[in-house]
């Protein structure tokens, strides 16, 4: 993403006639330039609640978050974190078609640091989130 946006959401969408045959971007927030976690955690609360609104549609995304955090020894550190957001009541043939095309579409990625499947608004809770990327820093 090159710093050039801080989340895109994707979205299965149908293409030339043919019913959800293309991954799109359906929405994008302009990446933040500096290690400022404020900007970070506004950016955050704000991707999570375009993801709240998707649930209550009923509907699965794609996402990728350019997350920073500082880590235990006062550092910055940014990871990219795939998200398959297959939330609990979204519809099952929808949940599938978005688990299978996952597979397809995650490896065209480019520098990924953490994939994470999300099936709840507990699920992509920023401190749950920032406990996943610190435990995954201090493995490294």
């Amino acid at each position: 993403m090159n710093k050039k946006y801080v989340y895109v959401i994707f979205k299965i969408v149908d293409h030339d006639g043919k019913a959800n045959s293309a991954i799109s971007v359906e929405e994008t927030a302009a990446g933040i330039k500096e290690n400022d976690q404020e900007l970070q955690d506004k950016a955050y609360e704000e991707f999570s609640e375009k993801l709240r609104k998707v649930a209550e549609k009923k509907e699965c995304r794609y996402a990728i978050f350019d997350y920073g955090f500082m880590q235990a020894n006062a550092t910055w550190k940014n990871t990219i974190i795939f998200f398959q957001w297959n939330p609990d009541n979204a519809a099952v043939k929808q949940k599938m078609l978005y688990t299978s095309s996952g597979k397809d579409f995650t490896p065209k990625l480019k520098g990924l640091g953490k994939k994470i499947q999300a099936n709840s608004l507990e699920d992509i809770a920023e401190s749950e989130i920032r406990a996943q990327c610190l435990d995954s820093s201090r493995a490294t």
